[in-house]
C-alpha cells in the first residue's frame, strides 16, 4: 500500500519498498507533479492511484530524478502523461527491475531537458534543474517554495551509493550548487531516507569532497588501497570508501 505523508505545503512523499525509495508529490491548484515512479509497473500503478487521491487535482506529469530502476521502474503506469528528465536519461524503452521494457507511445521521453525546465501547476511553479554529473550522469532536482526533491544526489538512509556511472569529482560541485538554492528552512527530500536540512547537505558535500581528495591522493602518490583504508577518520564507512576508491581507480 502506498501512503503519502506531508512534508511541506501541498508536498508529500511516499516510501516505496523494498528499496526504501522516496517518491514525491507536488500539487498546485490545477495539477500535480509526481517525482519518480517506483521499481515495477505494478508499483507505479499503485503510486499513481495514491497520488491522484492525495493531490485532489489531476497529475500533470512525472519527473524522473535519474535513470536507476528503483526510480523509473513504474513508468509504464504513466504512459499517457508527460515525463520530464535530463537528456542523459535514455529514451524509451527503459528497463524495470525484472528487465521488462517500459514502452511509451511516443518512443521517447518528450519532456527531456538540458539544464532547466519550469512547470506551471496553477498557483505554483516547479523548477526542474540539472546540477551536473554526480551519483549518475543525469541527476536532477525538483524545487518549489521551501521543498526540494533531490533524488540520490542526497542520501540519508545510508551513505551515498557509487557505481560505474558516478562522477566522484563533480558530485561535491553538484551539491555546492544545490546548497546555493537552499534556505535555512528548506526541506530536502533525499532519494532514500528521511527529509533533511541544509546543514545535512553541507556535511554530505564535505564528506564527498574529502573522499574525492582521498582518491586523488591514492592515485597520484600510488598509495596501496589497504594503506589508504587504514587511515583514521574516513569520511564514510570503510566498505563504502573502498568501493568508491576502486571505482575511481578504474576511471
Amino acid at each position: 500500500m502506498v501512503d503519502f505523508q506531508g512534508t511541506a505545503d501541498r508536498v508529500w512523499r511516499a516510501v516505496l519498498e523494498p528499496e526504501t525509495v522516496n517518491a514525491g508529490l507536488i500539487a498546485g491548484d490545477t495539477g500535480a507533479l509526481l517525482v519518480d515512479t517506483g521499481s515495477t509497473p505494478e508499483q507505479g500503478a499503485e503510486l499513481r492511484a495514491a497520488a491522484e487521491a492525495t493531490a485532489g487535482v489531476p497529475l500533470a506529469g512525472v519527473f524522473i530524478t535519474h535513470d536507476h530502476y528503483d526510480h523509473t521502474g513504474g513508468l509504464a503506469a504513466f504512459a499517457d502523461l508527460p515525463v520530464y528528465a535530463h537528456v542523459s536519461v535514455a529514451p524509451s524503452p527503459l528497463s524495470s527491475r525484472d528487465d521488462r521494457e517500459l514502452t511509451r507511445p511516443s518512443g521517447q521521453l518528450p519532456g527531456r531537458f538540458h539544464v532547466a525546465k519550469a512547470l506551471d501547476l496553477g498557483d505554483r511553479r516547479v523548477e526542474l534543474l540539472y546540477l551536473g554529473p554526480a551519483h549518475t550522469g543525469g541527476d536532477s532536482i525538483a524545487i518549489c517554495d521551501s521543498a526540494v526533491f533531490a533524488g540520490d544526489l542526497v542520501e540519508s538512509f545510508g551513505p551515498p551509493q557509487f557505481d560505474e556511472a558516478t562522477d566522484l569529482r563533480r558530485w561535491p560541485l553538484a551539491l555546492e550548487s544545490l546548497l546555493g538554492l537552499l534556505q535555512a528552512d528548506t526541506v530536502v527530500i533525499p532519494g532514500h531516507g528521511e527529509p533533511v536540512d541544509r546543514d545535512f547537505v553541507a556535511d554530505q558535500r564535505e564528506r564527498l569532497q574529502a573522499l574525492y581528495g582521498m582518491a586523488t591522493w591514492v592515485q597520484q602518490a600510488r598509495i596501496p588501497l589497504e594503506t589508504a583504508l587504514d587511515q583514521p577518520h574516513l569520511p564514510f564507512p570503510r566498505e563504502v570508501v573502498e568501493q568508491a576508491l576502486r571505482l575511481r581507480a578504474r576511471e
